[in-house]
């Protein structure tokens, strides 16, 4: 999201960008070619700067293009001038022009016949606004006054004279002036001028900017054209490494997507997929590792079935074809039984372990005392260790320690403990059974002081088929009795693991670990 959010705040900051330099440009434009004149912005202008700012005055934009101003003190003389330059004016002349607050203009007209040639009107404005002449004077070929209530007699003009009196400057510009006093309370008088501008000149400005509104839309679809096409070469950019992974993938080939820089959404596509592709690489390496356990399983299974079956094939064979003396057939017979139970006890090793094994085992856990639980199985055992010629040394606390437990599977775990113990310690061995817990975990520690296990075969000492008889001499059992102690501490969301180095005065010791119940 955060991707498309920045995309499209580069699209709207794109048309933001067009649309206000297309605003510009009409503004310029129509200050250009139509401007609406400020002179009062003027006035208060140049009344604040006085005349030491007056050089700097930016009167384009008060009055457009082609515009000027002068500034004069009460005795006509000039101080500054800013914006197109003029004519320095004289005292007569600034007392002729057309003051910029006046109530009445005059016009000039030229007449085309008579003795009569030109027509000074002045227009006043009446109290709704309206224009009336209110005064007039006719002039002759030689400006020189010949009638009309305007003027003195026999008054005459200079064409300069004239073009001032009626607001025009001799480039044809409106010009007008107004005095006003500064902040200091001396008198000055503002001469400013700007280029006529007609009605037409107006509506062809406005004229021209209504036909413009219609590039509006080729406008917008072009914008909107380079902003899609480059966010499709971006969003290109960004998605090829994410394709040419999935395509490696299917390959066999790695992703490449490690150190992949681009928006966070991209970025934790990037690293889910080379997380995916870690597990996923991991997932088979554990495929190849089960079913090379599978085989050596089912390997184990063969060989260690082949030998007692072999035996009692042939022992077999001999007494169905006679071939014993009678006096020898009670040992064949005492040989068959022993294999048979051999053969017995490895298949139903075996099928318990794969019973355990199967995801929808049955565990019925409730909440137990372990402490109990232990304690009443050590008790169950205790004659038999004796018996055995072994010592045994218990510290179970009376305080409770509770657990979700499965009793039976729990009494199974401990018992391949403690017969391998037994199987594989000479008499005189003593057995330790604690139990402890730190409110996290409960731990039971079984542990002897007897031969040890070699470093080698701590390696696959969990393994299935995994036997001690090279290293703890003495018998040979199904190799299964810890595999399956291990899955059963699993199934109880723990753990068997041998303690490495073991407590003071033991040589082997197995710890179960299991949370603690509160």
């Amino acid at each position: 999201m955060s991707f498309m959010a920045a995309n499209y705040a580069a699209f709207t900051l794109f048309l933001l960008i067009v649309a206000g330099t297309a605003f510009l440009a009409a503004s310029l434009y129509i200050r250009t070619y139509a401007p609406i004149p400020d002179p009062e912005g003027l006035l208060r202008e140049a009344a604040a700067g006085g005349e030491e700012k007056f050089s700097r005055l930016n009167v384009r934009a008060y009055l457009g293009a082609g515009a000027g101003a002068q500034l004069y003190d009460g005795s006509g003389e000039l101080l500054g001038q800013a914006g197109e330059t003029g004519d320095i004016l004289s005292r007569e002349v600034l007392e002729s022009l057309p003051a910029y607050n006046a109530d009445s203009r005059l016009l000039s007209a030229e007449l085309p016949e008579g003795e009569a040639r030109r027509l000074i009107t002045r227009m006043s404005y009446g109290g709704d606004g309206e224009l009336f002449i209110s005064g007039y004077a006719l002039l002759d070929e030689d400006l020189q006054k010949i009638g009309g209530d305007l003027f003195a007699e026999n008054a005459r003009f200079t064409e300069a004279e004239l073009r001032y009196l009626t607001g025009l400057d001799p480039e044809g510009r409106r010009i007008y002036s107004q005095k006003f006093r500064d902040s200091q309370g001396r008198e000055r008088q503002l001469v400013f001028f700007m280029p006529q501008r007609r009605m037409e000149d107006y509506a062809r400005a406005y004229d021209s900017l209504d036909r413009a509104k219609w590039l509006f839309l080729p406008a917008y679809a072009a914008a909107a054209f380079l902003c899609i096409e480059r966010f499709g070469k971006k969003a290109g950019r960004l998605l090829a490494p994410l394709n040419t992974a999935i395509q490696n993938y299917s390959q066999g080939l790695p992703s490449g997507l490690a150190g992949y820089e681009g928006p966070r959404e991209f970025e934790e596509l990037a690293e889910n997929f080379v997380e995916m592709e870690e597990r996923l690489r991991r997932s088979e390496e554990e495929r190849k590792r089960l079913d090379e356990e599978k085989r050596r399983l089912l390997a184990d299974i063969s060989h260690d079935l082949k030998t007692p079956l072999t035996v009692i094939q042939g022992y077999a064979d001999a007494l169905r074809e006679g071939m014993v003396p009678e006096g020898e057939q009670e040992e064949y017979l005492r040989v068959i039984s022993q294999r048979t139970r051999r053969v017995n006890e490895l298949l139903l090793s075996f099928h318990e372990y794969s019973k355990l094994d199967h995801p929808q085992v049955p565990v019925r856990r409730k909440r137990e005392d372990l402490c109990q639980a232990v304690r009443e199985y050590i008790a169950g055992r205790c004659g038999e260790i004796e018996l055995a010629g072994f010592g045994l040394q218990a510290d179970i606390p009376e305080e409770p320690v509770f657990c979700e437990l499965d009793g039976a599977l729990l009494c199974r775990a401990l018992e391949n403990i403690i017969n391998n113990a037994l199987k594989y310690n000479p008499p005189g061995t003593c057995l330790f059974v604690e139990v402890a817990g730190d409110g996290k975990k409960a731990l039971v520690r079984i542990g002897d002081n007897g031969i040890g296990i070699s470093r080698e075969l701590r390696e696959k000492l969990f393994l299935p088929f995994a036997t001690g008889d090279s290293a703890r001499g003495g018998g040979h059992g199904s190799g299964l009795g810890l595999a399956i102690s291990r899955r059963i501490a699993e199934l109880h969301g723990g753990e068997l693991y041998v303690a490495d180095p073991p407590r003071a005065g033991r040589v082997t010791e197995f710890v179960f670990a299991f949370p603690e119940e509160e």
